[in-house]
């Protein structure tokens, strides 16, 4: 297939903000690990995920159905710049919780705009396939970043930062060329001016609206339970490793999504994968008994069931809602999330670690519970034109 200049542009910058987003998820535990944070601070500087995010998905998701894709889009450069500067410069407590709380603030804006960047620019016949493919690329960012730290942080603290922040600071000058020539997305300048934010959800939207968010609750709260909680703290000598091997399996989950989805259906293929996360996740509790191997090879799975669940959570989001408030609509679903991730880090903060891989399971639950009933009645996304009104949603829901 043969694409257009406009397209590749999008993609190419798309593919490289994903990277980053790798980079900077894992840098809350690479911070902690790297710099003297004490024990204490800990759950200081992992709140700043859930909050970060928050903000970023309400401010930014909202700005850039008002204001367009491009403009929020450049400005984020610049945020990521601020917050990894305080992070990677500064060995200070501080420091390192503003920059972590800035940069997740991007973060959290970034994912709306690039899902409806992708989805409005993709071909119509692979635009599931490149959501769930560019955004597998965090998960190679994740790997990259912890062997970096990994390789470097083993001669000191000082140069595993200099190595992270040489391999930030070049990945933002990339994408500072590659944004600049991205074009504005044709969809949204279709919209007349009052269009462009407008919010309608009828009562099938608003049962759609549940469902995701749900299924979000669910993913968001178990993201990463057993990397980068319960393993550092059970092998804390292996904690790196650990990151590294549990991104590298939700890479391998992303390149899986992206060669079944489009076979099965995004609501078959969406069940299958929160029953593999529940599955591991009540398998959790035997393997951390058996020893470091046998939850080694556990974390693996969970992260390549992770990862389906996000690239399936990416397609149903991004492909739902209409360009007039698409990223509104995805940062909607992503906000109620990142609040009960706040409330959980400080309700589970006493918790032994098997009551913790019991909420866990139930978590897993909760997905697996909202993923049956989008089966039974959510909207099949794949192989769906992109609506541009709300309107159009509806045509294409009596049309199925």
């Amino acid at each position: 297939m043969v694409l257009t200049r406009d397209q590749r542009l999008v993609l190419v910058s798309t593919t490289l903000d994903m990277f980053l987003e790798g980079v900077f998820v894992t840098l809350p535990s690479v911070s902690a690990l790297l710099s003297s944070i004490p024990s204490w601070a800990t759950p200081l500087v992992f709140s700043t995920i859930p909050v970060g995010t928050l903000i970023g998905n309400l401010a930014l998701g909202r700005l850039t159905d008002l204001r367009g894709r491009k403009s929020t889009y450049m400005a984020m450069l610049g945020v990521y710049a601020l917050g990894a500067l305080l992070i990677l410069a500064f060995n200070s407590l501080y420091a390192v919780l503003a920059g972590l709380l800035i940069t997740q603030t991007a973060m959290g804006g970034e994912v709306p705009i690039v899902l409806s960047y992708i989805v409005e620019s993709a071909p119509a016949d692979i635009k599931e396939r490149l959501v769930v493919l560019i955004t597998n690329v965090g998960n190679v960012g994740a790997v990259v970043i912890s062997a970096v730290a990994l390789a470097f942080g083993g001669l000191s603290a000082a140069s595993g930062r200099a190595a992270v922040g040489a391999l930030v600071a070049g990945a933002i000058a990339i994408m500072a060329v590659t944004r600049s020539m991205v074009p504005e997305s044709r969809p949204w300048l279709s919209l007349r001016p009052e269009e462009r934010g407008r919010v309608v959800l009828g009562a099938e939207a608003r049962l759609w609206l549940a469902l995701l968010t749900l299924m979000a609750v669910s993913s968001v709260l178990t993201f990463g339970l057993l990397a980068l909680s319960i393993g550092p703290e059970e092998f804390p000598s292996h904690a790196l490793e650990i990151i590294m091997l549990y991104f590298a399996g939700e890479a391998l989950g992303g390149l899986i999504a992206a060669a079944a989805m489009d076979r099965v259906g995004s609501r078959a293929f969406t069940l299958a994968s929160f029953a593999g996360g529940f599955a591991t996740s009540l398998a959790a509790i035997p393997a951390l008994r058996a020893g470091l191997a046998p939850f080694m090879a556990l974390l693996f799975v969970n992260g390549a069931f992770t990862e389906t669940v996000w690239a399936s959570r990416n397609v149903l989001e991004s492909l739902s809602f209409p360009t007039t408030f698409r990223a509104t609509g995805i940062a909607l679903v992503r906000a109620a999330p990142y609040v009960l991730m706040l409330a959980s880090f400080f309700a589970t903060a006493g918790m032994g670690v098997v009551d913790f891989l019991w909420y866990a399971t139930a978590m897993w639950a909760l997905g697996l519970a909202a993923s049956a009933a989008w089966m039974a009645r959510g909207r099949e996304v794949v192989g769906s034109p992109v609506a541009i009104r709300p309107e159009d949603l509806d045509r294409l829901r009596r049309r199925a």
